[in-house]
């Protein structure tokens, strides 16, 4: 029998890998743990994370698109991030040019600000108080 101990990573398809990493990294300040690189096969992959999660970003140009209005495959990814509170939270993406589209929600004892990546893929930034 199988006993998981822990996710490793994820890993999303993405149609603009300068954006992704922008957003992931620049905006939401996931570490960059591997920079942006080719493979082989044209297309380009990079690795950004949080502690020992990560979440691999791969390109290619035969990947389908997907926006928000139609999302492929996931419902949402959830990222718990350090932060202040909700309201300069919202104010600092919409600046960075990234789309709310749900907040702040408070459920199961969190706050969260739910947000677009730039492939349309729903983030969840579960907002932890800084210590």
């Amino acid at each position: 029998m199988l006993k998981p101990k822990a996710i490793d990573h994820i890993a999303l398809k993405v149609t603009d890998m300068d954006a992704a990493v922008r957003f992931y990294h620049d905006i939401v300040g996931l570490e960059l743990i591997r920079p942006i690189n080719k493979s082989e096969h044209g297309g380009r992959s990079a690795v950004v994370g949080a502690g020992s999660q990560r979440i691999d970003l791969f390109e290619r140009p035969d990947f389908v698109s997907s926006d928000k209005d139609k999302p492929i495959g996931m419902d949402h990814v959830c990222l718990v991030v350090e932060a202040g509170p909700a309201e300069e939270v919202i104010d600092y993406l919409k600046s960075e040019g990234v789309e709310v589209f749900w907040a702040p929600v408070v459920r199961h004892g969190h706050t969260s600000v739910y947000v677009y990546d730039p492939d349309g893929v729903h983030v969840e930034l579960q907002l932890a108080e800084r210590s």
